[in-house]
């Protein structure tokens, strides 16, 4: 009955979520413009709640529940996030749920360069201080080396989903070992972060369509510098890629025998 409730509330709430969401997109584009000419001037609290509350708007429209778990362990200092990366909303997830967490500092996502081919993520990516890298350029990569190192000494934090693609089956793929050189030179720890039900909500492709409208994000335990500082980047890699791949696989079995996940 509750369920049956909470459904009607969002189908009466849906047509004025959608009208905002609209009004939303279409000042988005001027608000990255005058982040362009303001630079500094233009706040980030200004900036990222412009960003989160489209954010949150689009989850409601889609019907999304999101489930947080360990959320307290995360530390009010620059970090590195790392995580799992299954669908297109899974950056739009993140958003709306690290804005949501009281203490922590600003952040900013590593992107790939082909997200600016679209003007609306493109502008919303600008406003939150988005990090791109092209995986064909070389010198642009160290450029965007040295942008995290500048953002971290800002005192603000990097999200960067380590598998650089997203990976559609029920596994974990390889994790780029190069997205850990800033946690090594920075000494911030990092917080691996699981995501599980994200995979088809937002793909048109019926083999991967979703339609199970809720995401579990879980943070796992905090990798303080200490403990990986004499280690290759490519061991630290395998490490938070095994311990992400772990609990996500656990999060699956329990999801396929109609268990709670959390």
């Amino acid at each position: 009955m509750k369920k049956f409730a909470f459904g009607i509330l969002h189908f009466l709430g849906l047509p004025f979520v959608c009208l905002a969401f609209i009004i939303g997109i279409l000042r988005l584009k001027g608000k990255a413009k005058r982040y362009q000419k303001m630079g500094d001037a233009y706040l980030p609290v200004d900036r990222y709640r412009t960003v989160y509350k489209l954010c949150k708007k689009l989850l409601y429209i889609k019907h999304i529940k999101i489930e947080i778990k360990d959320f307290d362990k995360i530390p009010k200092k620059p970090v590195l996030f790392v995580l799992n990366h299954k669908s297109q909303i899974d950056p739009i997830v993140l958003i709306k749920v690290l804005f949501e967490q009281a203490g922590l500092p600003y952040f900013s996502m590593v992107s790939k360069i082909e997200n600016t081919n679209s003007k609306i993520v493109n502008a919303a990516m600008q406003l939150i201080d988005t990090i791109y890298v092209d995986r064909g350029n070389l010198r642009q990569q160290f450029e965007a080396y040295e942008e995290q190192i500048r953002t971290i000494n800002a005192g603000r934090s990097i999200v960067i989903f380590a598998e650089g693609t997203r990976i559609y089956q029920h596994e974990i793929g390889e994790m780029k070992s190069a997205a850990f050189k800033v946690s090594q030179k920075t000494y911030i720890p990092i917080i691996p972060i699981v995501i599980y039900g994200s995979s088809g909500l937002m793909d048109s492709n019926k083999q991967y369509k979703n339609h199970n409208k809720k995401i579990y994000i879980e943070v796992l335990d905090v990798i303080n510098h200490h403990t990986f500082v004499n280690m290759k980047d490519e061991y630290v890699s395998e490490w938070i890629r095994n311990a992400i791949a772990s609990r996500y696989n656990e999060m699956h079995k329990l999801s396929q025998e109609h268990k709670p996940i959390f």
